[in-house]
């Protein structure tokens, strides 16, 4: 096979499910991950992505050259090579539209092949030219988010920080790393750490994802890959767990934030519950925990009808469903897949979910909620509905605030 189709080609593959059927670029790619050395995989992650998060003004640059009843997946040849072309600095020109070409061949012959190499060689001349305009068709094409999410930002929050929040979901993602308290023989060098958070706990070194993952100090649980917005959602427990105490994350796949509270030492001696609907989110919970020894009963179970009696938990974690509009540059997906009425509808779900969550909370006991969304429907108009609840730390973060995701999370103690 030609050196590099391999990667395009996988690309190409989980570009075409998402458009069938939504499903996300990274599990699709998962798909060959035993046909594909650790490298390609991660380059074909890089070019899916910035292919995906980059349609619509890759589209507009297309324009001049192809009909709108153009065939899809030439389409997404197009703008799959256009993505390396530019918006990835690392891939040379005439190999990126070489192997555009031949992934043409592949799918439509000779004529297929014909084609994307004469669109592209014109294409190729001009550079990308995103409309300069501040109306909102300009400024979603620019930025190449949907014209209704950019409308939502632009009258929630003003044109300047609506754009730095769709400049931080076309960035790709921090490499965050979270460090287990006493961890030693860490696979960074301290001039390699760049930023750190949490006081230390969370580390953002200059290394690449397979690097951290092929590393011992991985395998032994000393640390592990999470954005700080997460953490920060956990942290909020910390200090209010004691030992005797009852926990339950009741939206825990997989099992990150459990994770965060015991690498920081605040589970000693707390008896912890970890439930979530889904039974194959779960098995990498239960491998999680295995693979870190952390003691706790998993189940599978619906947030909406724990198997608990009320009045009987300390503390509960409710990361719920969401929007995911806070974690547009981790999962580029989002920004396509959503609707204007997500947050209202999720908002409804999590309103159902914290009222369930609520009576399970002995009185004086305490409850982090939290969503990886910013939205005002998700966030602070649910909270509002618990009567009794007490507010005692709250924390937005819009996207790319300090280059982390967007969150929102609050701890409520019952009255």
């Amino acid at each position: 096979m030609i050196p590099g189709l391999a990667s395009r080609h996988a690309a190409l593959d989980a570009l075409f499910r998402w458009e069938e059927s939504g499903h996300h670029i990274a599990d699709s790619l998962a798909r060959h991950a035993t046909r594909l050395d650790h490298r390609d995989h991660a380059l074909a992650l890089e070019i899916a992505t910035t292919a995906l998060r980059w349609k619509m003004l890759l589209d507009y640059h297309l324009r001049p050259f192809v009909r709108e009843d153009t065939d899809l997946e030439l389409r997404w040849v197009l703008r799959l090579t256009l993505a390396q072309t530019h918006k990835l600095d690392r891939i040379p020109l005439h190999a990126a539209v070489d192997l555009g070409v031949e992934l043409a061949r592949m799918l439509r012959g000779k004529g297929g092949s014909g084609f994307v190499n004469a669109v592209l060689r014109r294409a190729m001349e001009k550079p990308l030219a995103p409309p300069v305009g501040d109306d909102p068709d300009s400024v979603a094409v620019r930025h190449s988010h949907p014209k209704w999410l950019v409308q939502r930002w632009i009258a929630r929050h003003g044109l300047e920080t609506a754009e730095s929040m769709m400049q931080a979901g076309n960035r790709e993602p921090a490499l965050w790393v979270r460090v287990r308290r006493g961890a030693k023989n860490l696979p960074w060098a301290p001039e390699q750490v760049l930023e750190t958070a949490h006081d230390g706990f969370f580390v953002r070194p200059e290394m690449f994802r397979d690097q951290l993952l092929s590393s011992d100090a991985f395998a032994r649980g000393d640390i592990a890959l999470q954005d700080p917005a997460s953490g920060a959602a956990a942290l909020l427990l910390s200090g209010a767990l004691r030992p005797g105490s009852a926990l339950a994350d009741l939206c825990a796949a997989p099992g990150g934030k459990i994770a965060c509270l015991s690498d920081h030492g605040d589970l000693d001696g707390v008896k912890v519950l970890a439930f979530d609907r889904s039974g194959f989110r779960q098995r990498k919970t239960v491998d999680g925990f295995r693979r870190t020894g952390i003691r706790a009963v998993v189940g599978v179970a619906d947030g909406l009808v724990p198997p608990l009696r009320p009045a009987s938990l300390d503390a509960i974690l409710l990361d719920a469903p969401c929007s995911n509009l806070g974690v547009i540059s981790r999962r580029p997906e989002v920004r396509w897949n959503a609707k204007p009425t997500d947050p209202e509808k999720h908002g409804e779900l999590q309103e159902k979910l914290l009222e369930s969550a609520w009576k399970l909370l002995k009185p004086g006991a305490c409850m982090v909620y939290s969503v990886c969304s910013t939205e005002v429907e998700e966030c602070q108009e649910v909270v509002a509905q618990v009567p009794d609840a007490i507010r005692e730390a709250e924390q937005l973060r819009l996207p790319g605030q300090d280059g982390w995701d967007g969150f929102y999370a609050v701890r409520l103690r019952k009255g």
